[in-house]
């Protein structure tokens, strides 16, 4: 892994690389709770598969300072001056649960850049009452809670829940690990995060011309599967596969397939 701290305008962006320096760019979006930090076995499926995983951090994240987002489509702006600087071009894009908007956003905006996309466990499209409603109905006063109420009280209940969510992924180091960097960032970003999920994100899915591959698990507690099926069938050209794990954080066999499948488009 090589870590990164570039700044743009002032603004400090971090990112991290794993694999092959100079094999297929794929740009990675982290989860609602995560940074650049990713487990061992990342860094040596990417290797393997001939890909350069560019793991970006979005604002309030990790090294990367907080920033005002309007809607998730904002991100293909803040994303250019790192590409740039990374001497990528054309690239894939990998969304992991709540990285997945932004890799769609990705796709959406620079049609002619993004080659695939690539979706694990991914946020469903919420701003459309018919995927949102396949969550379960206690699920619907959480969703208005973020859209409507003031920042400020977003993330005080972020920070109020800091020892319980440090409890819920004691198992999962990398996500555990992160959770001290959002906490010094005043949990603005997973803040302003879920704030964006449930507004118009600035884009619509039909608008994802790419292929679009997703694995989800069918006993994920924490997105309904319904959900990911509906958002799936919004997308042009999208294929999803049942993660046979019953978990939200992809298993080594779903990563394995992933990046197997990477290793041949690159043939």
């Amino acid at each position: 892994m090589n870590r990164t701290v570039l700044t743009f305008d002032s603004l400090a962006r971090g990112l991290a690389e794993y694999g092959d320096p100079h094999g297929r760019p794929v740009v990675m979006h982290h989860g609602l709770l995560g940074d650049a930090g990713l487990p061992a076995v990342w860094d040596t499926l990417a290797r393997d598969a001939g890909v350069r995983l560019i793991a970006v951090e979005r604002p309030g994240y990790g090294a990367s300072d907080p920033a005002p987002m309007s809607a998730v489509g904002d991100w293909t702006g803040h994303l250019l001056p790192v590409l740039e600087a990374c001497g990528v071009d054309a690239f894939d894009v990998l969304g992991l649960s709540a990285g997945a908007p932004y890799a769609y956003a990705l796709a959406a905006g620079l049609p002619e850049r993004v080659r695939r996309v690539w979706v694990l466990s991914g946020l469903p499209y919420v701003p459309d009452d018919a995927v949102r409603h396949r969550y379960p109905e206690e699920a619907e006063p959480v969703w208005t809670f973020y859209r409507e109420a003031p920042e400020a009280e977003v993330v005080a209940r972020f920070a109020g829940a800091a020892e319980r969510m440090a409890e819920v992924f004691a198992g999962s180091p990398w996500v555990l690990a992160s959770l001290p960097g959002l906490a010094a960032h005043g949990w603005r970003g997973p803040a302003r995060e879920v704030r964006l999920q449930t507004r118009p994100w600035g884009f619509v899915p039909g608008e994802v011309a790419q292929p679009v591959r997703l694995w989800h698990a069918p006993g994920d507690g924490e997105v309904p599967f319904p959900a990911a099926e509906a958002t799936a069938a919004l997308l042009p050209a999208a294929r999803l596969t049942k993660q046979e794990a019953p978990d939200h954080l992809p298993s080594e066999e779903t990563l394995r397939q992933l990046f197997g499948e990477l290793k041949a488009a690159s043939l």
